[in-house]
């Protein structure tokens, strides 16, 4: 192999995309959820429709939970298709003894 070669396959190999984390996936979906909320709440306010400060938590809270559940379900779709396993392995004990 020439040095060439070899230096491009270095960096081919350090230049390789690191997975996301599992958490920071879902942590992004409910940053974007509580901000999708909050900007939800201020239309509504501005429209006359909701007001004070428990509407506003509750609006932050319930998209904010939405967020993490898309999270979730497109994160694990993610990962299966990178080829690891989504689901925890189960051992089942032997049966026959």
């Amino acid at each position: 192999m020439t040095k060439s070669a070899t230096s491009r396959k270095k960096k081919s190999v350090a230049d390789a995309p690191r997975p996301v984390g599992r958490v920071r996936i879902v942590l992004l979906g409910a940053l974007l959820g509580a901000g999708w909320g909050a900007l939800m709440w201020g239309v509504m306010a501005l429209l006359g429709q909701t007001s004070g400060l428990s509407s506003f938590v509750y609006a932050v809270i319930t998209v904010a939970m939405i967020g993490i559940g898309v999270a979730a379900f497109f994160g694990a779709i993610g990962i299966h298709r990178r080829g690891e396993r989504v689901s925890p392995r189960i051992r089942r004990r032997d049966r026959s003894a």
